[in-house]
């Protein structure tokens, strides 16, 4: 595999052309904490995160190439300072404890998060915020809460298997659902991609525990990279007895959440076969034949099944099919 060994500094420097930061500046936001959903979430009712930028440090985070979704400070000129800038947003906590005792979440479904990984936070914020929902009366709950990380959530696997079990939601679907980006089992490329997330089988580790405590998982593949065992992780999967998954390649050109140029052009000349459409086919059927059409879930469609992950069906198969023939042509 063409510069396997490359580390996280060396390809901070081939994107950038200057050094990697020595350190994540954190300061504060007087920002909200929920938003109307619009754009790609637009399935959910509300995106919260809370806080501003995300200290994962990923470089081919969609984020610094949409320029609606940060603020250039956060971001820099080129996205070099994506991931070394975080802002902590003013008593997060506490505001939604106030949404949460106003009504404003009753019935709703919240993303969590769409920009900022929520696990990302310090602890015990993601904990108090589990604890506050655990305590609130059953009509002031949100219908759904779906986390997206590549984190470890199974830090507040108990709280949130007690939320679930006493949570009654009007659709009969979980009342929380993890989305668990797990986009390669090459731990090499994670540790030169990404700054701060955990390695494969710790992420393995937390899907498990989180499956023990009888938690909706939604395996990411996204964005989808090498994988030395792909079909020994889809039937891991399937022994764990996750429903299905979701994938996603590096997206170029496309209307949303796409791959920033700079790392675009690092895999063009890096690895070329992640961007390569029939390698792309190759891996979808591989998914196909493991997991089945129906259960291996694509693009925009795909990430709209979180919303009601429990009604996943041929209507979505249908739309997720014509969403990748468009993306993969």
């Amino acid at each position: 595999m063409p510069n396997a060994a490359m580390t996280y500094d060396d390809v901070y420097r081939h994107l950038y052309h200057q050094n990697t930061p020595t350190e994540v500046h954190y300061g504060q936001s007087e920002s909200v904490i929920l938003r109307p959903a619009r754009g790609f979430v637009d399935g959910f009712d509300l995106t919260m995160q809370t806080q501003v930028g995300c200290p994962a440090g990923c470089l081919f985070c969609y984020v610094p190439a949409g320029r609606m979704l940060t603020p250039a400070a956060m971001r820099g000129e080129m996205g070099e300072r994506w991931g070394f800038e975080v802002r902590r947003k003013i008593d997060a906590v506490g505001q939604f404890e106030a949404h949460l005792k106003r009504g404003d979440l009753a019935g709703k479904t919240i993303y969590w998060s769409g920009v900022t990984d929520p696990y990302a936070a310090p602890a015990g914020e993601t904990r108090a915020i589990w604890e506050q929902l655990n305590a609130a009366a059953t009509h002031l709950r949100p219908r759904r809460i779906i986390v997206q990380t590549r984190f470890r959530p199974d830090r507040d696997a108990l709280l949130m298997h007690r939320y679930e079990l006493s949570t009654l939601t009007l659709d009969e679907g979980p009342a929380v659902v993890i989305s668990y980006s797990i986009g390669t089992d090459h731990d090499d490329l994670i540790r030169a991609w990404e700054r701060a997330t955990p390695l494969f089988d710790q992420r393995m580790k937390a899907i498990e525990t989180l499956r023990e405590a009888g938690l909706w998982v939604v395996p990411t593949l996204s964005p989808f990279g090498l994988w030395n065992n792909l079909a020994g992780t889809l039937r891991r999967f399937q022994q764990l007895n996750i429903p299905y998954l979701t994938y996603l390649f590096f997206k170029r050109e496309t209307h949303s959440a796409n791959t920033p140029a700079p790392f675009i052009r690092f895999l063009e000349q890096n690895h070329p076969l992640l961007l390569d459409r029939q390698w792309q086919q190759s891996q979808r059927r591989v998914l196909e034949a493991i997991y089945g059409e129906d259960r291996a879930l694509f693009g925009k469609p795909a990430f709209a099944s979180l919303a009601a992950p429990h009604q996943v069906d041929k209507e979505y198969l249908s739309l997720g099919l014509l969403e990748t023939e468009h993306d993969l042509a």
